[in-house]
């Protein structure tokens, strides 16, 4: 996976795997289409939100860390990055099977 387009390439990865189309993913995660067609070409990341639903969806859960591995709520870190002077923000986001 290229560094750039990670979130996609996952994204489409899974999708595939399961045999699911962007359109029965798109509305089962409640994600405009044209917003999921364009997080699997790379042309946007999506917000936290969106990638927790597709990802929830596909049976993955979503969990930040902070530097000291310790788990912090989806809602925190994104609190968190919008202050940005919170040094001890980590923006290491873990991946697991629901």
């Amino acid at each position: 996976m290229s560094e750039g387009n990670f979130w996609g390439e996952l994204i489409r990865s899974l999708r595939e795997e399961k045999g699911i189309s962007q359109r029965v993913l798109a509305e089962r995660a409640r994600v405009n289409r044209s917003t999921l067609r364009r997080i699997e070409a790379g042309k946007t990341s999506g917000d936290i939100a969106t990638m927790e639903r597709v990802l929830d969806f596909l049976g993955y859960e979503l969990e930040a860390l902070d530097k000291e591995g310790q788990r912090i709520s989806l809602e925190e870190l994104q609190e968190r990055q919008k202050l940005r002077d919170e040094p001890s923000v980590n923006r290491l986001l873990s991946l697991r099977l629901a």
